[in-house]
C-alpha cells in the first residue's frame, strides 16, 4: 500500500512530489549530458532502477521538511520555491520534456492522493 499520502495533506504532498520529480530529472539530465558511448548505455540501464529510488529519497526529504513547517504555510511555500530556484540556478531552466514528466506525475499522483483522502473522510463519516 502507498502510505506516502499520510506524511502531508493532499495538496502539499502533490506539490512536494512534483518538485521532487523536477529535481530528480535535473540531476539525471546533468548526468546524461556528461556521458557518452558505453557509459551512456550503462546510465540508461541504471536509470530504470535508480531514478525511482532517487525520486523517493528526494520526496521523503522534502516532505519531512515540509512536515516540520506544519503551521506555517508561507514557510512551506518558501521551501518549495527555494528548492525550485536553487535547482534553476544550478541546472538551468527545465526543458519541455522535464516539465511534461512533472505535469503528468503531478496530475496522476494528485488524483490518487485526493481519492485516498476522500476515501478516508468517507470512512470517518460512517
Amino acid at each position: 500500500m502507498n502510505r506516502y499520502q499520510d506524511i502531508l495533506p493532499p495538496l502539499w504532498s502533490t506539490v512536494a512530489l512534483t518538485v521532487a520529480t523536477l529535481v530528480t530529472n535535473w540531476v539525471w539530465a546533468a548526468w546524461f549530458a556528461e556521458t557518452d558511448g558505453t557509459g551512456l548505455m550503462a546510465l540508461m540501464i541504471a536509470s530504470l532502477f535508480f531514478w525511482p529510488v532517487m525520486l523517493i529519497l528526494i520526496y521523503l526529504a522534502l516532505a519531512h521538511t515540509l512536515r516540520f513547517c506544519e503551521d506555517y504555510g508561507f514557510l512551506r511555500m518558501a521551501v518549495v520555491v527555494g528548492v525550485a530556484v536553487v535547482g534553476t540556478a544550478i541546472f538551468g531552466v527545465p526543458g519541455p520534456w522535464n516539465l511534461l514528466i512533472c505535469a503528468v506525475t503531478a496530475v496522476t499522483v494528485g488524483i490518487q492522493i485526493r481519492r485516498a483522502a476522500q476515501d478516508d473522510a468517507d470512512l470517518e463519516d460512517l
